[in-house]
């Protein structure tokens, strides 16, 4: 049987009376505002009297069912009391900071389904890459408690050390390949992701500078492949498509798509634009590759230029 609406609303009305000066404890994370369960209903207060800069656990004093008053910054032992309200779950930072990302450091834990990274409120300073700590969620945010003490702090002391490696392809080294003993499936995970956001923000890198070095001479990059030492680039110049090979290191061009001679190295990617414009003016472009000459016999017939000629 449902309660009438009357009775809620006076209900509600009497709970806020009873709230009004109570003292309770809550975390704030730099916006002042915090939110209450009063009578069943979430309130959101707005927080007076904060001391500037302040982010952590507080006391507050209830003024209404939408304002409180900062009384004073809660002691260690109020924090911990508060947070063992709330069911625990060990996490793994992937991102360390103010607010830091994290991982599950146990997939098997059922009750509670995390299909990416989740922010961690309140984590302490000096938490790095790849450490495990434990933390209580509430049903809607993770909070920080404490590092995890089951975990070998080694480990993610070895994963940060390799995350910080260089192969020749100028990653670190693929998940897969780490060896470790006591290192745990969900620790590789959280290396592989760490390693996935290096590699998109190489390759954003590598497209920035392509699509510059383009740009500067009226041209759109499309797309580029990567190559052991160089890039494969499909490119368009006044609507007509082009693919040409160029260096890693300095763009300088190794197959420029067209017949330059055996003197493709003369010119990097930018200046290959201008030719490639020359040429289809004057209507003299010979292809290379697909739908042109074949790349090896061109190759043959114009072997590339010795290094500095």
């Amino acid at each position: 049987m449902k309660m009438p609406i009357d009775d809620v609303l006076n209900r509600l009305a009497d709970a806020e009376r009873r709230f009004a000066g109570q003292e309770f404890l809550a975390p704030l994370v730099g916006e002042g505002r915090v939110q209450v369960r009063i009578a069943g209903v979430v309130c959101r207060l707005r927080v007076t009297g904060l001391p500037q800069g302040f982010r952590g656990w507080a006391v507050l004093r209830a003024q209404s069912a939408s304002r409180a008053q900062f009384a004073r910054a809660a002691g260690m032992a109020e924090a911990a009391a508060y947070l063992r309200l709330f069911p625990a779950v060990a996490l793994i930072i992937v991102t360390p900071g103010e607010c830091a990302e994290a991982l599950p450091a146990r997939r098997g834990d059922a009750r509670f389904r995390i299909a990416g990274p989740v922010p961690l409120w309140l984590a302490e300073d000096g938490l790095e890459r790849f450490d495990c700590v434990l933390a209580r969620f509430d049903g809607r945010l993770f909070w920080y408690e404490r590092r995890d003490p089951s975990r070998d702090p080694a480990l993610a002391a070895y994963l940060r050390e390799q995350l910080a490696r260089r192969e020749e392809s100028g990653l670190p080294p693929a998940a897969e390949t780490l060896h470790k003993r006591g290192l745990a499936r969900e620790e590789r995970e959280a290396y592989a992701w760490a390693r996935k956001r290096l590699v998109q923000a190489q390759r954003g890198a590598i497209e920035r500078r392509l699509a510059e070095a383009l740009a500067h001479a009226g041209a759109e990059l499309g797309s580029y492949a990567e190559r052991a030492d160089a890039y494969v680039v499909t490119y368009t110049v006044d609507g007509r498509q082009h693919v040409s090979t160029v260096r890693r290191d300095d763009l300088t061009v190794l197959t420029a798509g067209i017949c330059l001679a055996g003197q493709d190295q003369r010119f990097d990617l930018a200046s290959l634009v201008d030719v490639l414009r020359e040429g289809a003016e004057q209507g003299r472009l010979v292809w290379v590759g697909e739908g042109g000459l074949d790349e090896d016999e061109y190759r043959q017939v114009h072997p590339r230029a010795p290094e500095g000629g």
